[in-house]
């Protein structure tokens, strides 16, 4: 093996685990950086933070050991971890929650375009109980050197995969400042695409995924308040708060957490109150839309 594939095979080595420890370790939250840049709140480490923070870790952990360091691309708000040589582009993005890097070598060309899929979570069961992931496919264009992301989960109520994220990742939208600035912080903080704020884990031993949201506008127009939080566990189940389901889900994501349930309820709460105050008199959400998948 020669020094230069050493090194490659090293750098997509130290690539993997860092994308496996983020994911596995460090929960998407989407309320972390209300209570940071309205409140001046330090938050746990353990509670995890938003998907820009979550490739900023990424890419730190690969900096740290390997001293390769990242682009970090943005679309909107969304933020993944890009490594560019000459031959391939390697794309960390923990919050699609893909299993491998997304490595796309330039040989592998077709038409102009490199495409590559690897599974991801969560993990989900057929009806006749066969296992089958979610999906992350990347295309790389050459012409204009774009990185589509596209998140495909199964379906368990559809019977096939169905694409709940899509992403464009341009080389002019790198991010000269990381993390960016608290201006623009606050600006995706209120950006009306955000209707809710949520702790999604995938549980570190178990590698089953499960979710604790609430709604930023519940359905029907009830008020914010711990009655409107929901769950949804591994297959996609949405549960209500209260129920059989809701305290069984809970249990996964305070598990992985290190938090009780109520403190992470109080935490969702205190967000959408910071969210609120922050922004007074803006117009209303879109209800948040909470089907089982």
């Amino acid at each position: 093996m020669t020094s230069e594939v050493a090194t490659a095979h090293g750098l997509f080595a130290a690539q993997r685990r860092a994308l496996d420890e983020i994911v596995t370790r460090m929960p998407y939250n989407s309320a972390t950086h209300y209570h940071e840049y309205y409140a001046a709140r330090a938050v746990p480490a353990a509670f995890g933070a938003s998907c820009a923070w979550q490739s900023f870790a990424a890419g730190a952990l690969v900096a740290r050991r390997t001293g390769v360091r990242a682009d970090y691309l943005a679309d909107g708000r969304h933020v993944a971890a890009v490594y560019r040589t000459p031959e391939r582009v390697t794309v960390l993005d923990p919050y699609l929650l893909h299993r491998a890097p997304l490595r796309l070598e330039r040989a592998a060309a077709v038409d102009g375009r490199v495409r590559v899929t690897v599974a991801a979570y969560p993990l989900r069961e057929r009806a006749n109980g066969t296992p089958v992931p979610s999906l992350v496919t990347a295309v790389w264009s050459l012409a204009d050197g774009a990185l589509r992301l596209d998140y495909a989960r199964y379906s368990p109520r559809r019977g096939a995969h169905v694409l709940a994220r899509s992403f464009t990742l341009r080389p002019h939208a790198r991010l000269s400042r990381v993390p960016p600035s608290p201006e623009r912080i606050r600006a995706w903080l209120q950006h009306p695409e955000q209707l809710s704020v949520s702790f999604r884990v995938v549980h570190p031993l178990t590698h089953r995924m499960a979710e604790l949201i609430l709604p930023l506008a519940p359905a029907g127009g009830a008020p914010v308040t711990r009655a409107a939080l929901l769950s949804r566990d591994n297959q996609g189940v949405v549960s209500p708060y209260g129920s059989p389901g809701f305290r069984r889900d809970g249990a996964v994501v305070a598990d992985a957490v290190g938090a009780p349930v109520a403190e992470l309820a109080a935490f969702l709460l205190e967000a959408a109150a910071l969210r609120r105050a922050a922004a007074p008199g803006r117009p209303a959400l879109a209800a948040y839309g909470a089907e089982s998948e």
